[in-house]
C-alpha cells in the first residue's frame, strides 16, 4: 500500500498547477522578458473564460451524516457505469505516541486482512468481481483506503468497507500482525536507504521541535515497528476506526437517495467510535542559520531553503502555493532569469508550496551546474527572493497561471473519482467540501500586492537551509592489499608545546596588559579580568559577585536595555560576563579590523552599567517559579547536597541558596559590589590573535586610564577548611525512579603541577577513561548502568575532590555500591596501576597537550588559568617534561594517599521505598535522608 507525506486538497491539486505551469513552459515566447514589476500593482484582471466557467459550475452533491456519526460525501455523476468508494478515517503518523512511529501505516495494511465474517485478504472478492483501482494509503494526516467498482458491485464494496470498520479485529492475530510487520519493513527498505532514512530523520528534527506531530517519517522505524503488540492494535482500531472518525464517499453512477438507502443498511451495526482530539495548527519556529549536509547519489549539488508556514485550508497558505507557483517554470520567471537563463550558475531551479494538516512547509530549490560557486548561487537567490517578496508576483505571470490552472482544472471535472476526491479532501481539512472553490476565489480575489504581503510575513523568516552534495565516486576494496594480522607499532609518544612570546605591561592606573601575538587570522580574543569573586577578604551577601557581573551587559549608560542587544549584532560580537571563586571576567571575540570599535562598546558597558531595575524585578519575579521548579526536582538537588555535606553547613563551599538569600539580593547591594571591587587596581586585561602589546595598551588607557581610579578592591583570600558534617550516606527520594543517581567522593589535597597530574595519569585506569575497571565492571560486564565514572575537582586555593559519578538501574543500587568499592580497594592494594594503565595513560594525556592549544581560545584559557594558579603563564609548556618523568610507583603512591574509599561521602537519589533499607544494610556510615535544602526528615 502506498505512502505519502502530502495529503489534502494541495496533493490532489498538484497535477493541476504542474500542467498549468507546463503549459505557461511550453506556449509560445513572449517577445520580450518582462521587467520586475513596478512598485504600484495594477488592478485585478477580469477572470478568464475557463474561470468564469468554473463560477457558474454547479456541483451537485449531498453531504449527511448517519446516526453512528460517519460522515458521507455523495457526488452523483452517471456519464460511466462505476462508483468510486472511498473510506477515510482521519487518523495519520501524526497521531502516533512516541514509540509508536510507523503504526498508522502498518494498521493500514492489517485493515487488508481478513475479518470475523471473511476469510482471504480484502483484494480477493473485489478482484474476483470485477473491481479495479483498490488500494489504501497513509498520510502524516489520515488513512485512506478506496476503490473503484462497477455500478453493479457497490452493494459488494460497501459490505466490505463497513465490515472491515467494525469486525477487523476478530481475525487479527498474532501471525497477521507479525505478516503485514514483514511486509511493511521489506516496504521501507525498498523505499529507503540507509542514506535516506538518515537524510530524513535529520532533516524532520532540524524542522520540527520534540513533540511536534510531524517530527517523525510515516513508515516509522524498524525499531518501533518491531515492538508493536496485539494489544496496540486493538487499541488503534478502538481509539481511531469507529465511524465517527471517518469519512465515506461514493462519486459516480450512483444518486443520493439510493446511497442513503446502501450506506444506512451496510453501516448500521458499526459502532460509532469518537472523533479524535488532534492539534489544529503548529507552525514551527526556525532558528536563524540552521543548516544541513547530506551527501546523495544525484549528479549535481543542490541546494533548498525551506520555511515552516500555514497549512493550505487557509487562505495564507493558498496565496503561499501561488507565489511558489509564479516563481518558477518559464524563461521569464524570477527565479529561472537570475538562475538559469542566460549562462546563470544554476541547471534548475523551483519553488514549492507543500501542505499538510498542521502546517505546511515552503521551499526553494536550486541545482547548481558544475563547479558552479554556491556562495554566488545563494548572493543571487537572496536577491531574488527579495525582489519577488517586496514586489510579488508579475501581473501578467500571475493571470497565466491563473487561466492556465482553472482550464486544467476545468478538464479534471470530467473524472467523477478526481472531483470526488476534492469533496472528501476539503470536508477533511476544513469540514467544507467545497473548500477548492473557496480557495479558488482566495486567489482570485488576491492582487499582487496581497500575495506579497503574505509571502512577506512568512519567508522573511528564519528557515533550514539543505546542501546536497554528489557522493564521491569510489573503487571496491583490494583484498589482501593490508596486512590485518598485525597491528602497526605506534612510535613513542614525543609532546611538545610551543608558546608564543607573551608580552606584559602595566598601565599608570595599575592595570595589566598581557597579549600573546597570533597573527595567522585577523581574529582576537579578548578576556577583561577582575581578581574578585566569591572569595575575597569582605563580606557581601552570597551570589553578590556573580549577579553583579552577569547583569552587565542588561544595559549602559549609553545604551539601555531595548538597544545594547541590536548594537552587539552590530558589532557581531557575543560577551559574556561571569563571576568565579576569585576571578570575574567579561570575554569577547572579534575580528581585528572591527576590534577598536569592539572594545570601545564593551569598555562602555563596563565602565558604566546601568544596572535597570527593570531587569533585576524580571529576574526576580522568576525566583520563585525556579525555587518550585528546584524542589519539585528532588535527583537535581544532589550535587548541592554532596558539597553540603563534604564541605559543611557554614562553609562557603557547602552553603546552600535559597529564595530568601537570592532576593536579598538589590540594586543597591550591586552597585556598592561593583563599585568597591571592580577597577583598575585588580584588572588584568588578556588579548590573543593578531594585535601587537602597544595597540593593546592603546586600547585599555584610551578606555580604562581614568575610570574607577579611587577604588580600592578587596584581596582574594584562600579557602577555609572543610567541617563535614559527619554525615556520611545522603538519601534523596525521587518516588518511581527507574534509577539511581549515585555520587560519593572525599576530599583531597589542594592543586600542585606535579600532583594534578599524577592524580590525572591514576585517574584513567579506576574510572577516568571510558575501559577503565569500574566502568568495564558495571557497564560491559554486569549492564547495569550506562557509564559510571570517577573524576577529579580542580579547585584553586582549596582542597580538591576526587569522586565517583554515574546512576544505575534501582534494582543494582546496592549491588553497584559494593562493586564500586571493592574496585577502588583493589586498586589501591592489591590490584593496583599497572605498567602499561600508565603507559596509556601517558601516551593519551601527551597527545591530548598539542591538540589543546589549536586556538585563541585555548591560548586564552591556558594563561589565564595559569595567572590565577600563581604560576608562569606559559606554564603549560612544561607540563609534557612533567609527565614524562611520573614514574609508576608514584603513581600507586599517590592512588593509595587519595583515592580511598572507607572515609566517602555518599550521595544516593533514588526510590527509597526500593533501595533505602539495603544502603542502610551497607552499614556505610551514619545516614540521613534530606529534603533539597539539606534538612534531615529521617
Amino acid at each position: 500500500m502506498a505512502k505519502k507525506t502530502g495529503t489534502r486538497l494541495t496533493v490532489l491539486l498538484s497535477m493541476v498547477a504542474a500542467s498549468a505551469l507546463a503549459s505557461g513552459a511550453t506556449g509560445a515566447k513572449r517577445t520580450q522578458q518582462r521587467p520586475p514589476a513596478p512598485a504600484k500593482h495594477p488592478a485585478k484582471p477580469l477572470l478568464g473564460p475557463a474561470a468564469l466557467a468554473l463560477e457558474r459550475l454547479e456541483i451537485k452533491f449531498e453531504k449527511f451524516t448517519l446516526p453512528n456519526g460517519l460522515t458521507v460525501i455523495v457526488y452523483p455523476d452517471h456519464s460511466q457505469k462505476k462508483v468510486y468508494v472511498s473510506t477515510t478515517y482521519r487518523v495519520g503518523s501524526k497521531d502516533e505516541p512516541e514509540g509508536k512511529s510507523g503504526f498508522a501505516h502498518l494498521f493500514e495494511h492489517l485493515m487488508f486482512q481478513e475479518t470475523s465474517n471473511r476469510k482471504g485478504e480484502f483484494f480477493t472478492p473485489l478482484r474476483d468481481n470485477g473491481v479495479f483501482n483498490m488500494n489504501g494509503n497513509t498520510t502524516t494526516d489520515r488513512t485512506r483506503y478506496f476503490e473503484s467498482v462497477p455500478t453493479n458491485e457497490l452493494d459488494l464494496a460497501l459490505w466490505m468497507e463497513s465490515d472491515r470498520m467494525q469486525y477487523l479485529l476478530g481475525a487479527v492475530d498474532q501471525a497477521a500482525l507479525d505478516s503485514q510487520r514483514a511486509v511493511v519493513k521489506n516496504e521501507k527498505r525498498q523505499n529507503e536507504s540507509a542514506a535516506s532514512a538518515a537524510q530524513s530523520a535529520a532533516y524532520l528534527a532540524a524542522m520540527y521541535p520534540k513533540g511536534h506531530p510531524y517530527a517523525h517519517g510515516v513508515i516509522g522505524s524498524m525499531t518501533d515497528l518491531d515492538n508493536a503488540k496485539l494489544a496496540d492494535v486493538r487499541e488503534w482500531f478502538d481509539s481511531y476506526y469507529g465511524a465517527a472518525n471517518a469519512i465515506l464517499l461514493l462519486a459516480g453512477d450512483i444518486d443520493v437517495a439510493t446511497a442513503r438507502e446502501k450506506v444506512g443498511h451496510y453501516f448500521k451495526d458499526v459502532r460509532p467510535g469518537q472523533r479524535i482530539q488532534e492539534i489544529a495548527e503548529w507552525i514551527p519556529t526556525m532558528t536563524p542559520g540552521r543548516r544541513l549536509r547530506f551527501y546523495d547519489k544525484t549528479a549535481n549539488r543542490r541546494i533548498t531553503r525551506s520555511w515552516p508556514v500555514p497549512h493550505g485550508h487557509g487562505r495564507e497558505g493558498v496565496l503561499l502555493s501561488t507565489f511558489a507557483a509564479t516563481l518558477f517554470g518559464t524563461p521569464d520567471s524570477p527565479l529561472n532569469r537570475a538562475l538559469v537563463e542566460n549562462d546563470g550558475p544554476a541547471l534548475s531551479a523551483f519553488a514549492m508550496y507543500s501542505d499538510s494538516q498542521v502546517n505546511g512547509i515552503f521551499s526553494v530549490s536550486v541545482e547548481l551546474k558544475p563547479g558552479a560557486d554556491l556562495a554566488l548561487v545563494e548572493r543571487k537567490l537572496d536577491t531574488v527572493m527579495a525582489d519577488a517578496l517586496r514586489a510579488g508576483p508579475d501581473a501578467g505571470a500571475l493571470k497565466d497561471y491563473l487561466a492556465n490552472k482553472d482550464e486544467i482544472l476545468l478538464s479534471a471535472f470530467v473524472d467523477a473519482d478526481v472531483l470526488g476526491g476534492m469533496l472528501e479532501a476539503g470536508e477533511l481539512e476544513a469540514g467544507d467540501p467545497l473548500l477548492f472553490k473557496t480557495a479558488r476565489r482566495w486567489e482570485n480575489d488576491a492582487t499582487t500586492a496581497d500575495i506579497a504581503a503574505t509571502a512577506r510575513n512568512w519567508l522573511q523568516r528564519p528557515y533550514l537551509t539543505t546542501e546536497t552534495f554528489p557522493e564521491a565516486r569510489s573503487q571496491p576494496p583490494t583484498a589482501g592489499s593490508v596486512d590485518r594480522k598485525t597491528m602497526p607499532a605506534v612510535p613513542p609518544t614525543v609532546a611538545t608545546l610551543e608558546f608564543p612570546p607573551i608580552e606584559q605591561a602595566t598601565l599608570a592606573n595599575g592595570a595589566k596588559v598581557v597579549v600573546v601575538r597570533r597573527p595567522k587570522l585577523p581574529m582576537v580574543d579578548v578576556s577583561i579580568q577582575f581578581a574578585t569573586g566569591k572569595y575575597i577578604d569582605r563580606p557581601y551577601a552570597p551570589d553578590l559577585a556573580s549577579f553583579t557581573f552577569g547583569s552587565i551587559f542588561d544595559a549602559s549608560a549609553r545604551h539601555p536595555a531595548d538597544r545594547i542587544a541590536g548594537r552587539m549584532r552590530e558589532l557581531s560580537i557575543s560577551p559574556s560576563a561571569s563571576a568565579g571563586d576569585r576571578r570575574s571576567s567579561i570575554q569577547f571575540s572579534t575580528i581585528s579590523p572591527r576590534l577598536d570599535e569592539a572594545m570601545d562598546f564593551v569598555s562602555e558597558v563596563v565602565r558604566e552599567p546601568a544596572f535597570p531595575q527593570k531587569k533585576i524585578d524580571e529576574y526576580m519575579m522568576q525566583v520563585g517559579p525556579s525555587y518550585d521548579t528546584y524542589e519539585d526536582n528532588p535527583a537535581g538537588a544532589q550535587d548541592t547536597l554532596f558539597s553540603l555535606a563534604l564541605w559543611g553547613t557554614d562553609h562557603p563551599n557547602g552553603k546552600i541558596d535559597t529564595r530568601e538569600t537570592v532576593r536579598a539580593i538589590n540594586r543597591d547591594k550591586m552597585v556598592d559590589f561593583y563599585n568597591k571591587e571592580v577597577g583598575p587596581a585588580n584588572m588584568t586585561v588578556y588579548f590573543v590573535g593578531d594585535i601587537t602589546l602597544d595597540h593593546a595598551r592603546t586600547l585599555v588607557e584610551r578606555n580604562f586610564a581614568q575610570w574607577h581610579l579611587k577604588a580600592r578592591p578587596a584581596g582574594t583570600i584562600d579557602a577555609p577548611p572543610a567541617r563535614p558534617t559527619g554525615v556520611k550516606v545522603v538519601l534523596i527520594d525521587v518516588p518511581g525512579a527507574q534509577q539511581s543517581n549515585i555520587m560519593a567522593g572525599r576530599l583531597i589535597e589542594p592543586w600542585s603541577m606535579r600532583r594534578a597530574m599524577t592524580e590525572i595519569l591514576s585517574n584513567g585506569p579506576i574510572g577516568g577513561a571510558f575501559t577503565s575497571r569500574i566502568n568495564l565492571n558495571l557497564r560491559e560486564d554486569k549492564g547495569w548502568t550506562y557509564c559510571m565514572s570517577t573524576g577529579l575537582g580542580n579547585s584553586i586555593r582549596s582542597q580538591r575532590t576526587f569522586y565517583v559519578k554515574g546512576s544505575v538501574q534501582t534494582d543494582a543500587t546496592t549491588p553497584a555500591i559494593k562493586e564500586i568499592t571493592k574496585e577502588i580497594e583493589a586498586y589501591i592494594t592489591t590490584r593496583p596501576m599497572t605498567d602499561s594503565e600508565l603507559t596509556i595513560e601517558r601516551d593519551n594525556l601527551m597527545n591530548s597537550f598539542a591538540p589543546f592549544l589549536s586556538s585563541n581560545g585555548a591560548y586564552m584559557t591556558a594563561i589565564t588559568d595559569a595567572d590565577a594558579r600563581g604560576m608562569p603563564l606559559d606554564f603549560v609548556r612544561t607540563t609534557p617534561d612533567v609527565v614524562r618523568s611520573i614514574t609508576l610507583q608514584e603513581a600507586r603512591d599517590l592512588a593509595k594517599q587519595d583515592f580511598r574509599s572507607d572515609d566517602f561521602v555518599w550521595t544516593i537519589a533514588g526510590d527509597l521505598q526500593r533501595i533505602e533499607a539495603d544502603i542502610r544494610a551497607l552499614n556505610l556510615g551514619p545516614v540521613e535522608v534530606q529534603d533539597v535544602y539539606g534538612h534531615r526528615i529521617r
